[in-house]
């Protein structure tokens, strides 16, 4: 059963942590991901799985997100893979120009396993905006078209922010 708006749980087994997300992958989850992901790490989980077969949509920040995470674990000699991408992520995936920059494969759910939900954490709106412009700073670093795209959307961003830093006259 998919969730229209969005979840995500996750099982770990030993150094790998399994993400699955159920209806829409966004910017509303992405922190959560991101921070959830980033405390196994520290943890000494190597593998991150992110199962897709249930997901429904991916905007542009939860891929830049994943690419956050998978950057952290190709640091670390680590490994990112996603699972069973359902009919509408491969899709996006390869209109983004991401098939080959995120491997997928179709490997079962793990049998018997015990999800927990990420969690809805309301971010400081500081941590919120961080993490969607990082995301786009991540999309923005992919070859081609793909990238140049986002390095247009990464200077609307800055712009968005300089504007709002700045004191009113």
């Amino acid at each position: 059963m998919t969730i229209p708006h969005g979840a995500i749980r996750f099982h770990q087994q030993d150094q790998t942590v399994t993400f699955r997300v159920e209806g829409r992958g966004t910017m509303n989850n992405s922190l959560p991901l991101r921070r959830c992901a980033e405390h196994f790490l520290a943890g000494g989980a190597n593998q991150v799985r992110v199962d897709l077969r249930d997901c429904t949509y991916m905007d542009s920040t939860f891929l830049g997100t994943v690419l956050t995470i998978k950057k952290s674990l190709d640091r670390s000699g680590g490994l990112l893979v996603l699972i069973a991408p359902s009919t509408a992520c491969c899709r996006i995936l390869q209109q983004m120009g991401l098939s080959d920059v995120l491997p997928a494969q179709a490997d079962p759910l793990p049998p018997e396993a015990t999800w927990n939900d990420v969690g809805s954490e309301t971010a400081d709106p500081q941590s919120f905006k961080r993490n969607v412009t990082q995301a786009h700073e991540e999309l923005a670093r992919l070859p081609g078209q793909a990238g140049e795209q986002f390095k247009a959307v990464t200077r609307c961003l800055a712009d968005a922010a300089n504007k709002t830093e700045k004191p009113r006259e």
